[in-house]
Parts: structure tokens; C-alpha cells; sequence
């Protein structure tokens, strides 16, 4: 990998770990658009990629972060309760999760089925719900939403939106929330995989450092445009796109 491989690794993650357009389903394509025919030697730079992003989202909503333990106890275990789906169900499934990576068919299935998600949001405005104010069931109907984003092509923050207009939250709770659980929910998934894989970061810092700069930045953007976008509803517009790449991964794997 040369450096600017990795700023346009790091550039492809950020953004794409927050606008709903998966990714997972990005970075899969990615590799092989750049020719890394072995993905698998770069899952230690991915997974530094998503530090970084983890490190963007903690800086975007550190006054939530501070009310957690304070005037927010609630919504920590409502927190809690929504990261738990995904903890059980990343376990269970991280075998399946890793063959359809490797498939531009199930990339290209799951990127239609973000599609259907982002065009549901047209009927589901939204509501004047907070998210402290869930229930348990509903914070673990939430939390299954933000599962479905394992899977590569499905975004996970396009998933748990659309779960959370669906629930009745404001639309600015709803992306805060969202935020929130982007937090713990790529962090374990790059805790699981390292201590599993063992895996290490094999490219060199002049490789490591622009990319996980990259990544860094171009989260904070992704951050600021999916707030903005879900105040003027304008989800349903993403699952065009979506569905343009699942139509073309699938004509592709297919071949």
C-alpha cells in the first residue's frame, strides 16, 4: 500500500462509517478496486481506520459522553441495553460476517437491503420521543438494528436511524443516539477481531498515520452531513446510491 492508499482508505472509512451508505461494504469494494487481493493482511490497518473514526465520534459528542454519568444516568443503561443485540449476534455470527465480505454478491445484497431501509424513512418522520426515555424493549429493538449493520453493504448507522425514527425519537436524538452507539459498538468490534485474529497493523507509519488522519477528519465531516441531512429528511436519497452499488456488485460477483 503506498500513503495515498491509505488517505483514500481513510477517507472512504470516514465517510462512510456515518453517511448510511455501509462502511464495511465500501472498504470490501475498496479492496478490490485497489487490487489488495489478500484483504485479510489488512484487517490491522482497517481496524486502526475505525479507531480513528471512534476517536472522531468521542470528540463530536463529548458533552454527551460527560452527561452519561451525571444528569444522563438513564440514557447510559438505554445505551447499555442497545449495544447488547449487537455484542451477542457479532459473536454468533462473526463466521458469516467474514465469508460475505469476501462475496461482492452478499455485498451487493446487503447494499440493497440498506437501500429499502434509508427509503423507508419517507414514511417514518420522526416523533418528539428522547432517547433516554426508551423503554428496554424499545432500546433492544434498536440495538437490532444497529446488529444488521455487521454485515458488509448494510450501514449500521443507516440501520439504527431508521430503527429510531421508526421508534418515535426526535430527529436530533435519534442521530445523537446513533452517535452514542457507534462508540461502543466499533470499539468491541475491534477489540472481538484483534484479540481473536491476532491480528497487527502491517503497513508502515508513512502508510498508518495519513490514513487514520484521513479517517479521523473525514468522520467529523460525515458526522456534521448525516445531522444535516436527517433534520431535512433527506435519508431516502442515500438509498438511490445504495442501490446503484448493490445492482453493480451483484452484476459483478455474478460474472
Amino acid at each position: 500500500m503506498t500513503m495515498l492508499d491509505g488517505v483514500l482508505a481513510g477517507i472512504v472509512q470516514g465517510l462512510t462509517e456515518f453517511l448510511p451508505i455501509s462502511s464495511s461494504g465500501h472498504l470490501a469494494l475498496l479492496s478490490r478496486l485497489a487490487g489488495w487481493h489478500n484483504p485479510e493482511a489488512h484487517l490491522g490497518f482497517v481496524i486502526a481506520l475505525h479507531l480513528a473514526s471512534v476517536a472522531a465520534v468521542m470528540l463530536f459528542v463529548a458533552r454527551e459522553i460527560g452527561s452519561l454519568f451525571t444528569s444522563q444516568k438513564r440514557l447510559l443503561w438505554v445505551g447499555s441495553l442497545a449495544t447488547l443485540p449487537l455484542g451477542v449476534l457479532g459473536v454468533l455470527f462473526h463466521e458469516a460476517v467474514s465469508a460475505a465480505t469476501g462475496s461482492l454478491v452478499w455485498i451487493g445484497i446487503f447494499f440493497l437491503v440498506t437501500g429499502g431501509l434509508l427509503l423507508s424513512t419517507r414514511w417514518a418522520p420522526g416523533g418528539t420521543g428522547r432517547a433516554a426515555d426508551l423503554s428496554p424493549v424499545r432500546a433492544l429493538i434498536a440495538g437490532f438494528g444497529q446488529a444488521l449493520g455487521m454485515f458488509p453493504g448494510v450501514s449500521r448507522s443507516g440501520a439504527t436511524l431508521t430503527v429510531c425514527l421508526r421508534l418515535g425519537l426526535e430527529r436530533e436524538q435519534a442521530v445523537r443516539f446513533t452517535f452514542l452507539l457507534a462508540i461502543p459498538a466499533i470499539l468491541g468490534a475491534a477489540l472481538y477481531t484483534g484479540v481473536k485474529d491476532g491480528l497487527a497493523v502491517d503497513v508502515p507509519a508513512g502508510v498508518l498515520l495519513p490514513g487514520m488522519a484521513a479517517s479521523f477528519a473525514s468522520s467529523l465531516v460525515g458526522m456534521k452531513v448525516l445531522a444535516l441531512v436527517v433534520r431535512r429528511q433527506g435519508l431516502p436519497w442515500f438509498a438511490l446510491y445504495c442501490a446503484t452499488l448493490g445492482v453493480i456488485s451483484l452484476i459483478v460477483g455474478l460474472r
